[in-house]
């Protein structure tokens, strides 16, 4: 834990790893914009955890990590429930001595009409999108409470802050994660900081699973927004909602 560099020369330049030796949990890290943040965060020099409900994607992900140069432990987990993400953060603790990123990046989608959306389709959208940040924040704030330092990087989305036809639940929970990041900022003070990421569309599986077309970002955009909030030198306010559109 901490902020330390580690500085590694490159055809003749320095090569800074701000990261190096701090440990990042990233819910939903086996594919799309979870695997880009899991990924972008070793490249800095971050141990990565990535977590997801599919094991063989996440022990993927951990590979692809180990190949950068850093620590990885995969963990199985459903965010939408307590004792996986409790499960989470202790292993993640007493494996890397502690935790000081987390990102709540798992989430789930939804396009359809909301006269047409079943009360189950409601539910499953709250329990993944906002529960489950509820759940990693409020298991993951203590230890960085205590330790007086940290960052929680929660991925809501543009449908986050404008409501989109045919999203509504989709978007609901997304509102729901700015509030969530928002008010709980305001609570913890400055020494734990607290950012929701806002992208717009992004060419991931569940983008293409819910319209035509390729969207403008990639998982990598928000991955490198992700890694300019965890770095000691941002200089962006606790609580902000960053939006991502180009």
């Amino acid at each position: 834990m901490g902020n330390h560099f580690k500085f590694i020369v490159v055809r003749g330049f320095v090569e800074i790893m701000q990261l190096k030796d701090q440990t990042a949990v990233v819910t939903g890290g086996g594919k799309g914009i979870g695997k880009s943040i899991c990924l972008a965060l070793a490249k800095e020099g971050a141990n990565i955890i990535p977590a997801a409900r599919t094991e063989s994607d996440i022990e993927k992900t951990k590979r692809e990590v180990e190949e950068i140069g850093t620590q990885s432990m995969a963990v199985k987990t459903d965010v939408t429930k307590e004792e996986d993400v409790k499960n989470l953060v202790s292993k993640s603790i007493d494996t890397f001595g502690g935790i000081d990123i987390f990102v709540n990046n798992a989430g789930v989608g939804l396009r359809k009409p909301f006269i047409e959306t079943s009360l189950d389709e409601f539910e499953k959208v709250i329990e993944v999108n906002l529960k489950g940040v509820f759940l990693g924040m409020k298991h993951a704030l203590p230890h960085m409470q205590y330790n007086n330092s940290g960052k929680i990087i929660n991925i809501s989305s543009g449908a986050g802050k404008s409501g989109i036809p045919e999203l509504s639940v989709y978007s609901a929970s997304k509102f729901g994660v700015i509030g969530l990041t928002e008010s709980t900022a305001r609570e913890v003070g400055s020494n734990v900081q607290i950012y929701a990421v806002c992208p717009g569309g992004v060419d991931t599986d569940m983008y293409r699973s819910m319209f035509s077309g390729r969207p403008h970002l990639k998982p990598d955009d928000v991955a490198k927004k992700v890694v300019e909030l965890c770095m000691p030198s941002t200089n962006i306010p606790s609580g902000s909602s960053v939006e991502i559109y180009r």
